[in-house]
């Protein structure tokens, strides 16, 4: 099998096993939440290019998401214009609670695998 149809057996696969979600959260919302907690302060530009969604998806998606309260939009402190997202307690517990679902998933401990998944995500972090 090549590389390319592992890797989009392994993104259709893990799709798939991701829609585990018991709350009102969609899959982007998810994603979402995920990017701005790990970056605690992101801009709409670096979601669009980990999302890989246009400007006017991220636009409706933060909308609705700032509305129910799991995110938060703040202006930037050198230059009014930009923006920023920050992840609001209520977003953190639903993102804490999608994670916790999906360590369920994968009890097991295997060391190198996650070493691979490690080496896997630093380069398509350089590629995006």
């Amino acid at each position: 099998m090549s590389l390319a149809r592992k890797i989009l057996e392994i993104k259709s696969l893990s799709q798939t096993i991701c829609n585990i979600s018991k709350n009102e959260s969609t899959n982007t919302q998810i994603k979402v939440l995920y990017f701005v907690d790990e970056y605690s302060s992101i801009s709409p530009q670096i979601l669009i290019s980990k999302l890989g969604i246009v400007k006017s998806n991220l636009a409706l998606i933060t909308k609705k998401m700032i509305r129910e309260g799991l995110i938060e939009s703040k202006k930037g402190l050198n230059d009014k214009r930009s923006i920023f997202y920050t992840i609001t307690p209520k977003g953190k517990e639903q993102l804490d609670l999608y994670l916790s679902e999906l360590n369920k998933l994968f009890k097991f401990e295997d060391v190198e695998l996650e070493d691979n998944m490690d080496k896997v995500l630093e380069f398509l972090n350089k590629k995006v």
